[in-house]
């Protein structure tokens, strides 16, 4: 059962309608209840497992708390991390470790005996462990009172609308939300259904239009350049449309349960610098990697150069959490090298918009810094998409090959597409730049959208609605699901 299924709506439509039916004081339980029939649908494996790392976390939470030194507390807390990061790490990191030592021992003709493990990759752990490590600490630092009831807590660690790809939660937001009793309101379920299907638009008719097409290049052993620099174009798109549909609906779903989620988007591919990038794409993942790695990082750091490294460290947590393989990793290091860059540059940047008199047209100067932005995005995301190593630097030699953006190819390239498709997909992605350009203009497009007159708001949503029930394809799930 997933987010993109005529299931999940039924199952959600159930819940909605007993959370507000039943008394405040039981719904803690058809929330758990809600919650964990929801993962165990994805990975029944693993329910266990997702409960013995919420047990975990709760006892280890109040243990720090009970302890009287600061150096006691901090012990139980490093102590209650490692056995957490134990877990990801076995499951998740395993057979990288593994098959990396392997070949490092083929290459340096050593004897290494241990096999390969057939290890299944627990739906959701690499967000839960991250929600789990920052209430631990929170607590360590005396930002968050441990938790004594069992059932919120659980919630808190299992709440199934954020529980597979995030927005990844502090304690101190999310937690007093569910012990607040809440009322049937019409803006929350108003609200609600509108993200909700706004999640399913972007999912159904840009995300999954684009998967096959993506995977067609990328998969293909002759791809030309010109393909490789289309579909990664067409890849940076098809993440962010994959992804922000899928916190549009996590969202969508909370507030129609009273419950307000953090905003994980903010029209990432409008950004000007690679840093404004990382404050508008995932955001609550950029968050928890600023408070909980690189701030710690920095305590007591003035040096530049010791910044940069905690910079290029912070980016390379950043590529090991989204996925156990080498072209994460360096993924990760090309944003961490970005960073540092563009911040060692920035005053020499700034001398030469000057000196062509770039900064004398602030729009002009903006929309440049935005194109060369999405375009050093896209070249990261060749790693981020490509099969090996091996793939990556040869797509990425593709990439930068001069000839690979000569328009004639692009065209050319632009034949993958059947005409029929391209109609298809060019129409709903002005439709969604439309609510991006609506977004940037005014606080909210939905806010926007309900000043308008009846007619045209339900226009609107008869025109989302149709479009994908007409038009909308289904792909084989998230993508930041498997993380």
């Amino acid at each position: 059962m997933t987010f993109i299924s005529i299931e999940f709506l039924l199952f959600f439509a159930a819940i909605v309608f007993t959370y507000y039916g039943i008394p405040h004081r039981w719904r803690w339980v058809l929330l758990l209840a809600a919650s964990y029939s929801f993962y165990a649908s994805l990975s029944s494996y693993f329910v266990l497992l997702l409960l013995a790392s919420t047990v975990f976390t709760y006892f280890t939470g109040m243990l720090i708390e009970k302890q009287e030194t600061k150096k006691q507390k901090k012990k139980a807390m490093l102590l209650g991390i490692c056995v957490l990061l134990f877990f990801l790490g076995w499951f998740k990191y395993f057979n990288f470790v593994n098959d990396s030592v392997r070949a490092l021992s083929t290459y340096l003709n050593w004897n290494y005996a241990v096999p390969y493990q057939e290890i299944v990759l627990p739906v959701a752990i690499s967000f839960y462990t991250f929600q789990a490590v920052s209430y631990l600490v929170d607590i360590y630092k005396g930002k968050q009172k441990a938790e004594r009831h069992y059932g919120y807590f659980s919630i808190y660690f299992a709440f199934f609308p954020q529980l597979v790809a995030g927005p990844i939660e502090r304690a101190k937001k999310l937690l007093p939300q569910f012990k607040v009793e809440q009322t049937l309101n019409y803006e929350n379920l108003s609200y609600g259904m509108k993200r909700i299907a706004w999640g399913f638009f972007k999912k159904t008719l840009i995300a999954d239009r684009l998967a096959p097409i993506v995977a067609g290049v990328y998969d293909s052993p002759d791809a030309t350049g010109s393909q490789i620099v289309l579909a990664t174009i067409l890849f940076s798109i098809q993440l962010y449309a994959d992804f922000s549909a899928l916190s549009d609906i996590a969202i969508g779903c909370a507030r129609m349960l009273g419950i307000k989620l953090t905003e994980n988007f903010k029209q990432p591919h409008f950004a000007v610098s690679i840093g404004d990038f990382w404050n508008r794409w995932h955001i609550t993942l950029s968050n928890w990697l600023r408070d909980y790695i690189f701030v710690p990082l920095c305590k007591g750091k003035k040096k530049r150069s010791e910044i940069y490294v905690a910079i290029v460290i912070t980016f390379l947590v950043s590529g090991i959490w989204h996925g156990a393989a080498w072209t994460f990793v360096l993924w990760g290091l090309i944003h961490g090298f970005y960073r540092v860059f563009g911040d060692h540059t920035k005053h020499v940047r700034g001398k030469m918009a000057s000196f062509i008199h770039l900064d004398k047209s602030p729009s002009l100067h903006k929309w440049v810094k935005i194109a060369i932005t999405f375009l050093l995005v896209c070249f990261s995301r060749v790693f981020f998409r490509s099969d090996s190593v091996a793939a990556a630097f040869e797509n990425a030699r593709l990439f930068l090959t001069f000839s690979s953006w000569k328009p004639s190819g692009i065209v050319e390239a632009a034949e993958m597409f059947s005409l029929l498709d391209l109609v298809i997909f060019g129409f709903f992605f002005v439709i969604m730049q439309v609510f991006h350009y609506i977004e940037r203009k005014n606080a909210s497009t939905w806010t926007w959208l309900s000043q308008r007159p009846a007619f045209a708001r339900v226009a609107v949503y008869i025109l989302i609605v149709v479009s994908i029930l007409v038009f909308g394809v289904s792909g084989e799930g998230f993508i930041y699901g498997g993380f």
